[in-house]
């Protein structure tokens, strides 16, 4: 599943970023496959994604988050 299609308020756990810069930038915040994050923000229109982790709070473009394989946790 991809992270642009997970609901708000969701919680899961980054399998693999397949778009190599990307890969990269999320990396070097921390974004690492493993990681648990939940989307706190979806913007209308499609507009940029929120999701936390930790204590932090990352904004990306929706057509980004496409390229993000997630699994979701059980509630």
């Amino acid at each position: 599943m991809k992270l642009s299609e997970i609901p708000k308020q969701s919680s899961v756990k980054i399998l693999e970023i397949t778009q190599p810069f990307l890969r990269t930038k999320l990396m070097e915040m921390g974004i690492v496959p493993g990681v648990e994050i939940t989307l706190t923000l979806k913007a209308p229109f499609n507009g940029p994604i929120a999701f936390a982790y930790g204590n932090t709070q990352i904004s990306i473009r929706l057509e980004d988050a496409e390229f993000i394989q997630v699994n979701p946790l059980a509630p």
